[in-house]
């Protein structure tokens, strides 16, 4: 299954015609999912944007046509886990990026996403870049 990442959810609820295609696919397949920790950062965005309440309206419209997965225990201690591998090797990740990455393991995920920087340091985690 694959899990979309904030910048696939902002790419679709802008309408961005790059990112059709997989929306597409994910629609025919009844496929897509997202972690909840997504689901705060674009409910964020819109509680911060100019049309709050359009925005959000949009936003419940996509994330109620995905799964979405929590953040579990487990999940918790892996994305400690990373965070601070990551940290002592220098190259620490923001801690939503880690609870993401942890949430996608912990759930067998391909995180689909545009952030291989970030993402791309942790060498367990499958990915697909949109």
């Amino acid at each position: 299954m694959k899990c979309l990442d904030s910048d696939v959810l902002i790419a679709i609820l802008r309408g961005k015609l790059e990112v059709q295609p997989m929306v597409d696919e994910l629609d025919n397949e009844s496929s897509g999912a997202t972690t909840a920790i997504n689901a705060y950062e674009i409910y964020f965005g819109a509680n911060r944007s100019q049309r709050k309440e359009e925005n959000i309206k949009e936003a419940t419209k996509l994330l109620e046509r995905l799964t979405i997965f929590p953040m579990e225990l487990s999940a918790a201690r892996k994305a400690a886990e990373i965070s601070a591998k990551l940290a002592k090797k220098g190259e620490a990740i923001d801690f939503r990026d880690a609870m993401v990455a942890a949430i996608a393991l912990q759930n067998g995920l391909t995180l689909v996403t545009r952030n291989k920087v970030h993402f791309g340091r942790i060498r367990e985690l499958r990915m697909e870049k949109w």
